[in-house]
This record gives C-alpha cells, structure tokens and sequence, in this order.
C-alpha cells in the first residue's frame, strides 16, 4: 500500500523575485483542483489567509505582502482525488534571510533559521527574477554561439547566485558525505511574461537560451544533484507598470505553478525506490533461508521437542517477513505508479542530472 512520504521544502531567492507571489500563485492553482489533483493547507486559517489575498490579487490587483523577518510555516498536502500523495512542511523566508549577514550585530534570527532549515531540506527551490535573467541572455546576445555572458563577468549579482550557490553546495556535500539522498533542486525562473519585452526575442527562444546555458547560470547545479528547471509566470504584467505593488486583474494568466511539487514527489519516490528494492531483496533472501532451515529441520535427527520449538519459532518469523515484504512490495508498485504519473506532467520541462540534460 502506497504510504505518502513528508518532505521538507525550502525557497531560496533574492528581494522582489517573486518568492511569495509564486506560493500563492501555486496554492491558488492547485487548490481548486487540476487534472484531479489538488493541494490543501492542513491549517484551515492558513488556506483562507492564501486564499484572501489570490482573490485580492483576482479581483484589485494587489499582489501579496513580502514576508517579514518572521518566515511563514505551512503545511500541505497534495492529493490525487482522495489519496494523500505527499505531506509537504514548507516555509516561507524573506530575500534577505538568504542574502544577509549571520555575523552582524542585530542580525535576524531568519538569517541562522534559514542555514539550519536548508541541511534538512529534501527539496530546495531557487527562484531567479526573469527581469534579471532575461539581461544575462542580452549580455550574450551578440555570440556566435548564441550564449549569454558569464555572471562572474558582470558588475553585480542581482539574483545573488553566488551566495546561493554556496548554500546549496554545503548542503549537497553533506548529504554526499553521509550517504544520504541529495535533495531535489528546482530553478524557479519567475515572471516569465517580461522574458520577450526585454530580450527582443520570442519567450520560447529566450527559455531555450536558458535551457542550454543553465550551467553558465548556475554553474553549481552540474554536479551530483537533480534540477528542474521550471519557468513560471502568475500574468502578463510586463514591466510598464507604475505601482510596483499592482497588477491589471484581467493579466493574470498563471503558467506551470505547480510542476515544482509534481518534480518534488517524482525525485523523493524515484531515489528512494533503490533502497525499497534493496530492502526486498533482504527479505527475499531471509525468506529462502528460513524456509531451507525449516526443511532441513524436518529431514534431521534432532529431538522431537527442539525441532518442534525451531520450525514454530521460524514459521513465525516467516509469517511475519512475509507481511512485511508485502507491505514493501506495495509500497514499491505504489511510488512506480506515482513515480511515472508525475514524470508524464514534467515530460516537456528540463530535467538535468549530475550536469547532463534528460531526453524523451
């Protein structure tokens, strides 16, 4: 029987980028149901707090609050119909809790929340601001081989990558070093709909730049962890507004939200699959054993009573392994069958390995 895993997930990303409009965005989306699926806040005032400020965004164009130096604790579930898929423990931190000092005198108790909340995470999501990303494709624009310029060449870091990316490459190391599941990794390019004004190119040709240069990007990203890249975009807004904070209602045209947790669910069951197998193989193994015990009990001289005590005592052990294999064994047919419907609504999104990119 399928047996819903609980993750942690975790979103990184610089000031403005999009961070807390996406999880609206993204809870505003699935929550009503798409495809049958469905993701619901536990706490019934957190969905109503996600739900009020999606239909103040529907229906006034005010974009939600940034968060303050106090991260935001949700916790989800994603179902299929009825059916918990995965338990999700997300929180939601302020750009600056990734960005700022730990050492600072007055520094936020987010900033260290932060560092010790990533070691633990199973999936970490770095949002990058597409107005920024799409001057990193400019940068290039003009190379034969049609590839941005290097962020390491530029005057700043606006997406504060290289911070980042230090972040993500502790946490990896560790994982690597205690032999543990490296977490999912997704690029979340946010705020897609401006790709095109600023680069003069069409979106598709803008995201295929980024597909084939995300290594320039993120150069960390190449090495022993799984990404998803996933371009996301709440509306056509475009950059021609004159409050930062407002939005045209009739714009608001959400694209690809929730592919961040099919790929969060898809990751966790996938690498955790090896070692469900591995552990029936143990079972099989110390079936036939027992069992080879048994007969061999049942052929030899030993006395009566110590051969009767030995086959009960193993036939019950047996009994027993056997529960357990076939509760190990559904649990592996379950995470397949999962495991490949969320692969099915990720077939057209970039999936890269150890630095390499997935094909059909």
């Amino acid at each position: 029987m399928y047996q819903a895993p609980r993750i942690t997930m975790t979103m990184l990303g610089a000031s403005g980028c999009g961070k807390t409009t996406y999880l609206h965005g993204m809870y505003a989306v699935l929550s009503s149901g798409l495809n049958g699926y469905f993701l619901y806040a536990t706490d019934p005032d957190k969905d109503l707090d996600l739900a009020d400020a999606w239909d103040e965004l529907c229906a006034a164009g005010t974009l939600p609050e940034a968060t303050d130096v106090v991260p935001v604790d949700y916790e989800f579930a994603f179902k299929h119909g009825m059916t918990t898929l995965l338990e999700i423990d997300f929180q939601d931190y302020r750009g600056g809790a990734g960005t700022d000092r730990m050492g600072t005198a007055g520094a936020s108790a987010d900033v260290t929340a932060l560092k010790e909340r990533l070691a633990v995470s199973d999936t970490i999501i770095l949002a990058l601001d597409g107005q920024h990303v799409a001057d990193w494709i400019n940068d290039g624009a003009g190379d034969a081989r049609d590839r941005p310029g290097d962020m390491r060449n530029r005057s700043g870091d606006p997406m504060h990558i290289a911070r980042f990316s230090r972040a993500i490459s502790t946490v990896v190391e560790a994982h690597v070093r205690q032999g543990e599941q490296t977490p999912a990794i997704i690029v979340l390019l946010t705020k897609c709909d401006v790709l095109a004004q600023i680069t003069g190119r069409p979106t598709r040709d803008a995201l295929d730049v980024v597909r084939r240069n995300l290594f320039d990007l993120v150069p960390v990203l190449a090495h022993q962890v799984t990404v998803l890249l996933c371009p996301v975009q709440i509306g056509t807004f475009g950059l021609d507004r004159e409050d930062a904070l407002k939005v045209r209602p009739d714009q608001v045209n959400p694209k690809n939200l929730h592919k961040p947790i099919s790929f969060a669910l898809m990751h966790y069951l996938t690498e955790r699959l090896p070692r469900q197998q591995e552990s029936l193989s143990g079972l099989d193994q110390r079936l036939d054993s027992q069992r080879q015990e048994v007969e061999s009990l049942r052929n030899g001289f030993l006395g009566s009573w110590i051969k009767r005590g030995r086959i009960n005592a193993l036939e019950s052990s047996i009994d027993a392994d056997r529960a357990r294999r076939g509760e190990t064994a559904g649990e592996i047919g379950g995470a397949r069958v999962w495991a490949e419907q969320m692969a099915e609504d990720l077939r057209t999104s970039p999936i890269y390995r150890d630095g390499k990119l997935q094909e059909d």
